[in-house]
């Protein structure tokens, strides 16, 4: 399990509000739930290797 810090949760919500994105958007393209989704972006959570991984991916796109 990988954790996803409160640092990380920030940088997804600035960047789903950077990109005008909604929840629903951001948790589809990331193909995960929306009960994991949201854990991850209002609080951290830990998550599945596959699951951090899509998100540091993510993350790491350009904008």
């Amino acid at each position: 399990m990988n954790e996803i810090t409160l640092e990380i949760a920030k940088a997804i919500r600035r960047k789903r509000a950077d990109l005008g994105l909604t929840k629903k958007q951001v948790y589809t393209q990331l193909n995960i739930s929306f009960k994991t989704y949201k854990k991850i972006e209002t609080s951290g959570s830990r998550v599945k290797r596959s699951v951090y991984q899509k998100i540091t991916n993510w993350l790491a796109k350009d904008y």
